[in-house]
C-alpha cells in the first residue's frame, strides 16, 4: 500500500540482468508474488530467463511487446573495467533498450541507478533534488549518463519512468560488499582510506527488492527519482570490521586517503602489467572516503517504504551465506 493509493501487481514484468545480484533477487520476489515474470541476460537459465543482449533489444522485442513493466538492472558494476566497456553497456545499451521499450509501448520503465550519481565530493544528507556530479570515475559517469539516456527518451513518450538510486546494497551474493572484501582480507590486501571514517550507507538486498517492487506497482511513483537507502550512515570501519571478525582476523587497517590513493594507483599499474584487474582502484578509494548520506523521506511518503532488516541481522545472514560459499571457514561470528 502506498501513502496515496493502492499498489497492484502488474500483469507481466520483464527484468534485465536477471542472473545478477539484484536481478536474480527480483526474479525470486515476483515469482513469490505470483506475477508473470521473465528475465533477460546474456545466458539463459531455466524456463524464465532467456538469452538476450540489451544492446540489441530487437532480438527480444516480443518480450517487450508482451510486458507491462520493465525493470532494468543490467549494468557493469565495477571501478576497474575499461571506460569503453562501461560506456557501451551502461549507457549505449541502456539508450537502445529504453528507446525500444517506448516503441513497444511498455507502460513503465524502472531504471536501477545508484547513489554514486551524486558524486564523491558531495557531503551531508542528500535528497533527490541534490545536483548530480560525475566526480568519481567511469562507473559514476556512466550511471549518471544512463539516467540521462532514460530521461531523454521517456520525456518524449507516454511511457512512465521511475529511477531508483540504491545505497550500498549488501547481503548474500553481493560481490562488492561481501565477496571482494573477504577475498582481499584473506590475502592481506585490504586497506581503508580516510582512516576508516568514510560514510557507508548499507541497505540489505531484501529491503531494496521490497522498495523496487513497490516502485513497480505504485501509481504515484511514476515520474519520480527515489533514494532507497538506510537511515543515516555508519563508518566504513564499522561495516568492514564484521568481515575481519568472520575471518578471525584483526582489522581493518585504516590509513589517510592520500596514502590509500598512492597504493591503489600502484596496484592498478601492476594489475595492468600482469593482465589482472584491480577493483581496489583510486575510484574505489574515493568512494570509500565519501561523507554523504541519503534522505529516504520521499520513498517513505510515496511508496510507504521503510528499511525493515536490522543491520546486525543483515550481516549475520551475509556471514552465513559466505560460509556456505567457502569464503568463511570458521563457523563463529
Amino acid at each position: 500500500m502506498s501513502a496515496q493509493g493502492a499498489s497492484q501487481i502488474p500483469a507481466k514484468v520483464l527484468i534485465t540482468g536477471a542472473n545478477g545480484f539484484i536481478g536474480g533477487a527480483l526474479m525470486r520476489h515476483f515469482r513469490a508474488q505470483g506475477a508473470a515474470v521473465v528475465g533477460v541476460d546474456l545466458v539463459a537459465v531455466g524456463d524464465d530467463i532467456v538469452a538476450g543482449d540489451i544492446a540489441k533489444p530487437d532480438t527480444f522485442r516480443q518480450l517487450l511487446l508482451d510486458c507491462d513493466v520493465l525493470v532494468h538492472t543490467a549494468a557493469i558494476v565495477s571501478n576497474a573495467m575499461s571506460d569503453v566497456d562501461m560506456w557501451t553497456v551502461n549507457v549505449a545499451a541502456t539508450a537502445n533498450l529504453v528507446a525500444c521499450a517506448a516503441d513497444c509501448q511498455v507502460e513503465r520503465f524502472v531504471h536501477i541507478s545508484s547513489i554514486v550519481v551524486y558524486g564523491n565530493s558531495a557531503a551531508g544528507e542528500l535528497d533527490e533534488n541534490h545536483p548530480v556530479h560525475a566526480d568519481g570515475g567511469s562507473y559514476v559517469l556512466t550511471k549518471l549518463a544512463a539516467e540521462h539516456a532514460v530521461l531523454a527518451t521517456t520525456v518524449k513518450s507516454d511511457m512512465e519512468v521511475v529511477i531508483i538510486r540504491p545505497g550500498d546494497v549488501y547481503g548474500p551474493g553481493s560481490r562488492p560488499w561481501v565477496v571482494l572484501p573477504l577475498e582481499a582480507i584473506a590475502k592481506g590486501q585490504f586497506v581503508l582510506p580516510a582512516k576508516g571514517e568514510g560514510f557507508f550507507r548499507p541497505i540489505f538486498i531484501d529491503d531494496l527488492i521490497h522498495g523496487i517492487g513497490l516502485a513497480v506497482s505504485t501509481p504515484e511513483a511514476a515520474g519520480e527519482v527515489l533514494n532507497l537507502s538506510c537511515r543515516g550512515y555508519i563508518t566504513t570501519r564499522e561495516f568492514f570490521s564484521h568481515h575481519f571478525r568472520w575471518l578471525n582476523k584483526r582489522g581493518p587497517l585504516a590509513v589517510p586517503t592520500g596514502l590509500a590513493l598512492a597504493g591503489a594507483a600502484m596496484a592498478t599499474k601492476i594489475a595492468n602489467l600482469t593482465g589482472g584487474i584491480n577493483e581496489a582502484s583510486t575510484a574505489t578509494v574515493l568512494q570509500l572516503s565519501t561523507k554523504s548520506w541519503f534522505s529516504i523521506a520521499k520513498a517513505e511518503r510515496i511508496l510507504g517504504w521503510t528499511p525493515r532488516v536490522a543491520f546486525d541481522d543483515g550481516m549475520q545472514r551475509s556471514r552465513l551465506w559466505a560460509q556456505e560459499q567457502g569464503l568463511v571457514k570458521d563457523k563463529r561470528a
